[in-house]
């Protein structure tokens, strides 16, 4: 196989999803409705619907993300490693940050800005790169394997577009909820290929899009 399979999935919801405030670095908790999706999530990747013998199990070392694997894959029977590098984007002096008054006061416009620069936090730009390195570089140690990655609705949108050759500036066309499921390949080429995006089947109610 000359290439890495990866099924991602955004962590349960917290109360800052549901609160609609940037959380980037800072390790928010799951929320009641966060462990129950996250619940959901673990009856989901069971066959029938999900006939993949996972190689490996990795999370991004937030909480909101390691106890999401935690709950939803405990079942495979295989250690969760955890990876800063996978973290939400840090949003810098802006995390905390209700997400409807950033956009009030001209904030969200640049943060959506490839370069903008924000204190203490990142670049778009800066995110994308880390994110796409990141996946390498897990592809390269775990060539050929088939992976259950646990991180954020940042970086699902950055494999988004990198998977779809879209720019960082482009609009997406619908939200990336919680515990949704994206599956993706990178080829030893350096290719990244999209299988399958978005599924949240196993939901019984939509939870608040990509803010953390």
């Amino acid at each position: 196989m000359n290439y890495t399979s990866f099924w991602l999935i955004r962590h349960g919801e917290t109360d800052w999803n549901a609160q609609r405030r940037l959380q980037g670095w800072i390790d928010i908790p799951l929320n009641p409705k966060g462990v129950r999706q996250a619940e959901q999530l673990a009856l989901a990747l069971h066959p029938p619907g999900f006939n993949v013998n996972v190689d490996v199990i990795i999370s991004s070392d937030l909480s909101r993300a390691a106890e999401t694997a935690r709950i939803a894959s405990g079942h495979l029977g295989k250690p969760v490693e955890t990876y800063a590098s996978l973290r939400e984007r840090n949003y810098g002096i802006y995390e905390g940050q209700d997400w409807a008054k950033l956009e009030e006061i001209g904030v969200q416009a640049a943060l959506r800005s490839a370069d903008a620069p924000i204190t203490n936090g990142e670049t778009l730009q800066e995110f994308n790169t880390r994110i796409r390195q990141a996946f390498e570089h897990i592809a390269t140690l775990h060539a050929g394997q088939k992976i259950l990655v646990f991180s954020h609705g940042g970086v699902i949108d950055m494999a988004w577009r990198l998977c779809d050759q879209q720019t960082l500036e482009a609009p997406r066309p619908g939200p990336i909820l919680n515990t949704s499921i994206n599956e993706f390949s990178i080829y030893e080429s350096g290719k990244w290929v999209m299988r399958e995006w978005g599924k949240t089947a196993h939901l019984d109610t939509v939870a608040f899009d990509d803010v953390g």
